[in-house]
């Protein structure tokens, strides 16, 4: 256990996080994004508007279940 926390505890956020993370519009129905998430076996989508490359938000599979979203 300790040597999982001190290799973690060395490596940097660019080690660790996702090289091609998947986005979805702010318009799309909440069902596109479970859908999304079911079919990538993802838990996370950035939300980003239309021409841009700046996200406006993050939706977790955690938000749509609170929202009584499956």
């Amino acid at each position: 256990m300790y040597t999982l926390v001190e290799n973690l505890l060395s490596r940097s956020a660019a080690e660790g996080m996702t090289q091609t993370p998947q986005s979805i519009k702010p318009q799309a129905l909440a069902a596109e994004a479970v859908s999304l998430m079911n079919e990538r076996k993802i838990t996370n989508l950035f939300v980003i508007p239309d021409g841009s490359c700046k996200p406006v938000g993050v939706l977790h599979i955690h938000d749509l279940l609170k929202a009584g979203i499956t």
